[in-house]
Order: structure tokens, then C-alpha cells, then sequence
């Protein structure tokens, strides 16, 4: 047995073959996932500054530079939020969250940007973003943001 597994997992098998479980060592409950954020802004600099801000609050956060990268990391994998620049290179933030609207429904979208106006900030929430976070953000700004939508998607 030892060829196909640890030692450590062959020496804790009993004569039966089965694995023999200390149920003091297991924990109450099992450890809940990291919320999944991906940030979309071809700045590269936000997307560190983000992740530096959430990652202490429990939070993975992926970044994507281009629609196109965002796009592959949505179809990889679920992710529980998006933050999303108003401007990515290529193509206009409503637009982009118009299309993930469509093929995400339920993922919370926070738009942020540093062209912030009232006219961008009601069309994002008409087209389905759950807040709207101006730049340069506090990490408070963005965590009430963050955990805000969560909140209310849950």
C-alpha cells in the first residue's frame, strides 16, 4: 500500500485496509472557502491594492487586465464577486458588465472609477452592478462596498 500512498496514510490504516480516524483532531467544522473576488482593471496597480486591502479580511482576489482575461477566468471558475473599472482598454465598463450580466446574473458587480459622475453611477445600477466605488477608494470604502453586495447577493 505504501507504494500508491504517504507512509504516514499506510501506517494509519487498520487490517481492514480502512483508515483508522482520530475524531479528536478533526475540526468542529470545516473551514469555509475564501470568498472569490476578481478584480477587472487594467491598472495593475488596483488590482494589487485590492487584493492588499481584502486578502486580510479573508478575501482571494484574482485580477484580470482585459475583458478577454476576465472572460477566461469567468468561464475557468465561479467567483463571488466582481469589481469592475468603468474603463478597461477595448471596451466600455457598461458594456462589459452588460455582457457578464448575461452570463453571470448573480454575481455581484461593484463598479469602480475615477471618472466618477452621477450619470454613470444610476446607468451601472439600472444595468445590474450592486454599488458603485469612486477612485481613489479608502480600504474602508471598498470593504463596506465589498461586504455590502455580498450581503445582499447571499
Amino acid at each position: 500500500m505504501a507504494k500508491y500512498a504517504s507512509p504516514a496514510y499506510a501506517k494509519a490504516l487498520d487490517s481492514s485496509g480502512m483508515p483508522l480516524v482520530n475524531w479528536e483532531d478533526l475540526p468542529e467544522e470545516a473551514p469555509a472557502a475564501l470568498p472569490e473576488i476578481l478584480v477587472i482593471d487594467d491598472e495593475v496597480v488596483v488590482g494589487n491594492s485590492v487584493r492588499k486591502i481584502l486578502k486580510p479580511r479573508g478575501y482571494h482576489v484574482e485580477h484580470a487586465e482585459t475583458q478577454g482575461a476576465a472572460m477566461e477566468i469567468l468561464s475557468e471558475k465561479p467567483v463571488d464577486m466582481i469589481l469592475l473599472d468603468m474603463k478597461i482598454p477595448g471596451v466600455h465598463g457598461l458594456d462589459l458588465l452588460k455582457a457578464i450580466r448575461e452570463e453571470h446574473p448573480i454575481v455581484p458587480v461593484v463598479m469602480i472609477t475615477g471618472y466618477a459622475s452621477v450619470e454613470t453611477a444610476v446607468e451601472s445600477i439600472k444595468l445590474g452592478a450592486a454599488d458603485y466605488v469612486s477612485k481613489p477608494f479608502t480600504p474602508d470604502e471598498l470593504h463596506h462596498a465589498v461586504e455590502g453586495s455580498l450581503k445582499r447577493a447571499a
